[in-house]
């Protein structure tokens, strides 16, 4: 089976990682041969292992290239493709009419976030309107975003990302990071996210301000880069500016996640809502409490009053709330974190995605090549 997988870039982002483990992952069955189409050029990307997957470069010179359609029309049906895996929006414009034209199975993967506003002023949402008649199946890394962009029942299915415990394995020395960073107080509390509108920073340097009026054993990490970087950091006093920290983009994210004391995700619910976030989810996998937005599919990762708590958007005194409890009662932060890592394990583990997926492409593969061969049984009667 010879699996394409389309996306936008290999950057470093929670989408892009899921790519390069569910390869990794594909890697041990020797029925699948995989191969990675890329349409930007980035100066940092992911690295793929060469016998993971061959990845592919194709030449796009504006955001909505016509002759990219042409180009991979000629690469499908080169390489023989079995079955297409789009990974955002506009990968899934091209490959939709390609998918039909070389009767290849299509994987619609345009679903990776739940906004819970969806309108027909979203992209995403009228892109992926267009593309879903097409799609053998639509998957989503969350229940919610099936929802939030109203995919046939018939047609959706949710695999939630998968963790790999490889990456939370030798970890930088604590004490050396916090060197590093310059962090002397017993606690940390940390969001890890890019710096954009979607992201609610806002909020957290605002809980953030609160708790060190309070008291003065907490150490703010936010940890990330973006347009609204240094907004954010300006917006900060600058007599709390040594305990709230901006470190910027980081390669270390699991060591520097290790650190907290209390792991946040807060998000602008009114322009974006998360899928499965993968900031989240390390943080879980650490044993590392949390306190998050609830919105989208963060309460199918997160159950509140179990393994953290989920808080309203745009609040900063529940927000503020939640954390303090965390960091006043060790017992409780310490059964949510074991009951978060013990979560991550199972219900989001890397071998369940990758089986998952692995069925998903075996079962489109099957149907698609049992139309062919019944379509053809059927001319044959015709004529």
């Amino acid at each position: 089976m010879r699996i394409l997988h389309l996306a936008q870039g290999l950057g470093p982002g929670g989408k892009e990682r899921q790519i390069v483990e569910l390869l990794r992952g594909l890697f041990a069955h020797r029925d699948i041969k995989s191969f990675v189409a890329v349409t930007d050029e980035e100066k940092v990307r992911f690295e793929i292992d060469r016998e993971h997957a061959q990845v592919i470069q194709l030449v796009r010179r504006s955001k909505r290239d016509l002759r990219l359609f042409k180009s991979l029309y000629e690469l499908v049906s080169d390489l023989k493709i079995d079955i297409i895996h789009s990974w955002g929006s506009m990968c899934s414009i091209y490959a939709a009419p390609v998918a039909k034209l070389c009767g290849t199975a299509f994987v619609n993967g345009f679903v990776r976030d739940a906004p819970s506003h969806v309108t027909l002023w979203n992209k995403n949402y009228v892109w992926g309107k267009l593309t879903i008649p097409f799609s053998d199946i639509v998957v989503a890394n969350s229940h919610a975003g099936l929802a939030a962009y109203r995919i046939p029942e018939r047609k959706g299915l949710c695999i939630h990302n998968g963790f790999n415990p490889a990456r939370i394995s030798n970890l930088t020395d604590e004490a050396e990071l916090r060197s590093i960073l310059g962090i002397a107080t017993p606690h940390i509390v940390g969001m890890i996210a890019n710096f954009a509108p979607r992201k609610d920073y806002a909020t957290f340097v605002e809980m953030a301000c609160r708790i060190c009026r309070l008291r003065d054993d907490v150490t703010f990490l936010a940890v990330g880069t973006g347009e609204t970087l240094r907004r954010v950091r300006d917006s900060v006093p600058p007599e709390l500016s040594l305990r709230i920290k901006f470190p910027g983009q980081r390669k270390d994210i699991e060591s520097i996640a290790n650190l907290f004391t209390v792991g946040v995700l807060v998000t602008n619910s009114r322009l974006h809502g998360e899928g499965i976030s993968n900031a989240i989810t390390e943080c879980m996998a650490l044993g590392k409490p949390i306190v998050a937005t609830n919105d989208g599919g963060t309460p199918e990762l997160v159950l509140d009053g179990q393994t953290g708590f989920l808080v309203p958007s745009h609040d900063a005194g529940v927000l503020t709330d939640r954390v303090l409890r965390l960091l006043n009662d060790r017992a409780l932060a310490n059964q949510f974190g074991i009951e978060g890592r013990r979560r991550v394990e199972t219900a989001f583990s890397l071998d369940a995605m990758c089986n998952a997926y692995l069925c998903l492409y075996r079962r489109v593969a099957y149907r698609k090549a049992r139309a062919t061969w019944e379509g053809a049984i059927t001319r044959d009667m015709v004529e």
